[in-house]
């Protein structure tokens, strides 16, 4: 199969939906399966080397950095003269793609619906009117979790075997790190302290950042606890409250704002635990990457994390504070727990691979060629 990839986020800090389609292509390049992989992209620099020079994967750069001018007209004139099979977008699909090539499209999660008012109005209006119409459209959709995908058999009534869970994994960079002197540095560099507990992802308020700092404190108040708590993660539009409620203890919480990709194991490592106690997720990442590093892990009883987390987390009810701080006191203070739910998270991450992400995506792209083909026999 020709295969094209939409991979314009990457280079963009686009965290989850970057380093999806980011670890998707290294997989791809690192296993041959006898197909031709067109990366489309903004800029060449910065990819990784085994992507650009596997023999069976083609960089080839935008010639626009419009979004519409892309889905418009650049993306279905690619379809054509890089004679595509398989043409996979995250998102958002031009409105035309012509057979017999087969369209797949990756939806990771429909946070937009579940809670517009922590969406641009602008930006809101349009994922409610693309997403659906991309989805519709698809020959196969892809996203992380079972608990993702009945969410857009209910809330779009598609047919359930047209959509492919393919979980996500931690990058090979996520591991344990042991040396003394790599972690002293990460923390002096970022002023965490020792021991501090650490949150990713962006300040926005899905992720619910302003309770967990206000539960932070009410721990540290009621239990004497030593910690700083760091969160890590770029601003958004909507962070007003969460910056107010970080202003509160300057000392105590730290915001560290986008940090280096080499960094960010280091920082899980160091930490003492891993809090994400998010209100919506479509897969969860971080909570996979804190495991792969050994670190203790708290997050939220609701949408997919139950299910991304196993028996390898301790889970809380997002909106009851007082909940989330009793469980951080309780991390905090019990050490053979801490190293208990490490052994379990070291387990469980192991049970996802971008290997078998690559796989079970191949397969999709099969079934929506097979799709296709149903369609316009005469064209295959």
């Amino acid at each position: 199969m020709n295969i094209g990839i939409d991979a314009h986020m990457l280079g963009h800090h686009e965290t989850g939906n970057e380093t999806y389609v980011l670890e998707l292509a290294r997989a791809f390049a690192e296993h041959d399966s006898g197909d031709t992989f067109f990366l489309y992209v903004e800029a060449v620099d910065g990819l990784p080397r085994e992507i650009r020079v596997a023999p069976h994967m083609r960089v080839i750069q935008y010639a626009t950095r419009s979004a519409l001018r892309r889905l418009a007209w650049e993306l279905p004139q690619r379809a054509l003269a890089d004679r595509l099979d398989v043409l996979h977008m995250s998102y958002n699909a031009p409105r035309r793609v012509p057979p017999p090539c087969a369209l797949v499209v990756t939806i990771h999660d429909i946070s937009f619906e579940h809670f517009p008012e922590f969406f641009p109005r602008r930006l809101r209006a349009f994922l409610r009117l693309s997403v659906p119409r991309s989805a519709r459209a698809a020959d196969q959709i892809i996203t992380a979790t079972a608990n993702a995908k009945q969410d857009l058999i209910t809330r779009y009534r598609l047919p359930a075997e047209k959509i492919a869970v393919t979980h996500y994994a931690a990058g090979a960079q996520f591991r344990r790190i042991k040396d003394a002197t790599l972690l002293a540095a990460v923390r002096a560099k970022y002023q965490t302290g020792d021991p501090f507990m650490l949150a990713v992802g962006n300040l926005q308020p899905r992720k619910n950042w302003t309770r967990l700092i206000r539960a932070f404190r009410h721990a540290k108040h009621t239990a004497q606890l030593p910690h700083k708590l760091v969160i890590v993660g770029q601003r958004s539009g909507l962070d007003a409250s969460i910056l107010e409620a970080a202003c509160d203890d300057p000392d105590a919480v730290i915001l560290t704002g986008y940090v280096p990709a080499e960094d960010l194991p280091l920082l899980y490592n160091a930490a003492q635990l891993f809090a994400y106690p998010s209100l919506y997720e479509g897969f969860g990442l971080p909570v996979v990457e804190a495991m792969a590093c050994g670190t203790p892990v708290i997050t939220s009883n609701v949408s997919c994390l139950p299910e991304i987390a196993g028996d390898a987390a301790l889970l809380v009810n997002p909106y009851l504070e007082t909940e989330i701080a009793d469980t951080l006191v309780r991390l905090a203070s019990d050490s053979s727990y801490r190293a208990e739910l490490s052994a379990r998270g070291l387990a469980r991450a192991r049970a996802f691979s971008w290997e078998r992400t690559a796989q079970l995506t191949l397969d999709a792209y099969r079934r929506a060629l097979s799709e296709r083909a149903a369609i316009h026999p005469a064209l295959t």
